[in-house]
C-alpha cells in the first residue's frame, strides 16, 4: 500500500518468514553455524529454542537454501502428530510409500531406507520445526531414529526447532538430552540490534540511505517488542501505514500510542482501585463527562479529526488510482460545486 510512497519495491516488514530478509545478528549467526554443523557431522543433533517470531524458522529456511553437496532432507514443518503420525510424514519426505500401517512395519521401512542411504555415503537430515508440540513419545521416537548406527555412526542428523518449552521437553528425556550435541537459545535483539534491523529491511526493500526512524522512536519499538523480530516488523509497518495514510514522508513516535493496542493486542490498563468509602455506595452514578475532565473530550476531538482526514486522503488516493476517478474527475469537480460539506459530528 504504501511502497511507492516512500520509494520501496518490496514490503519491508512483512511478518512471514522470507530468509532473504533475514538480520544476522551475533546470536543467530551461531545458531546458523550450529545448524549447519549438525548437517555435516556424522553426530549431529541441535535444539534451537526461541520466543515466538525470534526468527527461528527464518534461519531454518536460511539453511535448506545453503544447503550444498549430495544430502537428503526431510523437513517436517507440521507437528501436531498423533503416535505413528510422525514416521508416516517421515516415509513422505523420503518418498516412500508405507508398505505396512502399523507403526513397527513403519519402522522397519525407515531402518532399512537409512541402511540404504548409509551404504551410498548420502547424510540424511531430519529438521523438525516447532518442536514443542511434539508429544514425548514422538520425542522417544526422534529419539530412537537418532541412535541408529550404520558403518560411519549415526544414520541420522536431527535439527529440533521449537518455543522455550522444546528444551524443557527434551530434556525431560535423559536419554534423549544425552545425544543432542548443542542446545541453543535465541533471545531478542538488543536496541543496538533493533536499529541495524529496521534499517537492513529497508536497505533490501530499496529505500535510501535517509532514515525513517529516529534513535528515541526505535528505542520505544524496542521496548514494545522486547527486540523479537516479528513484533518489530508489525509496529514498523503499523506506524509507516500511519505515515502514509496521513501523506507526511516521516514518521511520527506519538503513533506508538494509537496503534499498539491494536497491533500487540494489549489488554486496557487496570483501573485504579476505588477507595473502600466509594466500595460501599456501588450503585451511585458516574458524574457526567464534562464534570469530570476536558482534557480526554478534547484529545477524543483530535483524535477524530486526525482519522476523518487520513480516511479522506485514502479515499482520495484510491479515486484518483480507479479508471472511473480519472476518466470522471473533471466532471465531478463541476459537479459538486453546489454541494456544502457535511460537518463532522465531533463538531457540531
Amino acid at each position: 500500500m504504501y511502497l511507492e510512497f516512500f520509494g520501496l519495491h518490496r514490503n519491508p516488514f512483512r511478518i512471514t518468514p522470507e530468509d532473504d530478509f533475514i538480520y544476522m545478528s551475533q546470536q543467530h549467526s551461531r545458531a546458523y553455524v550450529y545448524m549447519s554443523s549438525a548437517i555435516w557431522s556424522s553426530e549431529g543433533f541441535v535444539v534451537i529454542s526461541g520466543e515466538i517470531g525470534s526468527g527461528k524458522t527464518t534461519l531454518l529456511k536460511k539453511t535448506i537454501r545453503n544447503m550444498d553437496g549430495d544430502l537428503k532432507l526431510l523437513n517436517v514443518a507440521y507437528t501436531n502428530l498423533e503416535s505413528k503420525d510422525l514416521f508416516s510424514l517421515i516415509l513422505r519426505k523420503a518418498g516412500l510409500k508405507a508398505e505396512d500401517d502399523s507403526k513397527v512395519g513403519m519402522l522397519f521401512q525407515i531402518t532399512e531406507y537409512l541402511e540404504k542411504m548409509a551404504a551410498e555415503g548420502t547424510p540424511v537430515v531430519l529438521t523438525i520445526d516447532e518442536a514443542q508440540n511434539l508429544t514425548r513419545e514422538n520425542l522417544e521416537d526422534v529419539r530412537m531414529l537418532a541412535g541408529m548406527e550404520s558403518m560411519g555412526g549415526p544414520s541420522m542428523r536431527v535439527i529440533l526447532l521449537g518455543q522455550p518449552e522444546l528444551k524443557k521437553a527434551v530434556t525431560s528425556i535423559p536419554q534423549l538430552a544425552q545425544r543432542v550435541k548443542l542446545f541453543f537459545h535465541l533471545e531478542g535483539l538488543t536496541p543496538k540490534e533493533t536499529a541495524e534491523y529496521i534499517d537492513y529491511r529497508l536497505l533490501v526493500s530499496g529505500h535510501g540511505g535517509n532514515k525513517l526512524f529516529d534513535k528515541d522512536t526505535v528505542q520505544e519499538i524496542h521496548d514494545l517488542s522486547h527486540g523479537i523480530p516479528r513484533l518489530i516488523n508489525k509496529l514498523c509497518d503499523g506506524m509507516m501505514m500511519c505515515a502514509y495514510a496521513e501523506d507526511r514522508p516521516f514518521i511520527d513516535p506519538h503513533d506508538l500510542k494509537n496503534i499498539r493496542k491494536d497491533l500487540l493486542g494489549e489488554d486496557d490498563e487496570p483501573k485504579a482501585k476505588l477507595p473502600e468509602s466509594a466500595q460501599h455506595n456501588r450503585n451511585a452514578r458516574p458524574a457526567p463527562v464534562s464534570a469530570q475532565s476536558g482534557e480526554g473530550f478534547g484529545d477524543l476531538s483530535k483524535t477524530l479529526q486526525r482519522i476523518a482526514s487520513a480516511l479522506e486522503s485514502i479515499d482520495g488516493r484510491l479515486a484518483k488510482m480507479s479508471p472511473e476517478g480519472k476518466s470522471s474527475q473533471k466532471d465531478s469537480v463541476s459537479s459538486t460545486d453546489n454541494i456544502k460539506p457535511l460537518t463532522p459530528f465531533w463538531k457540531k
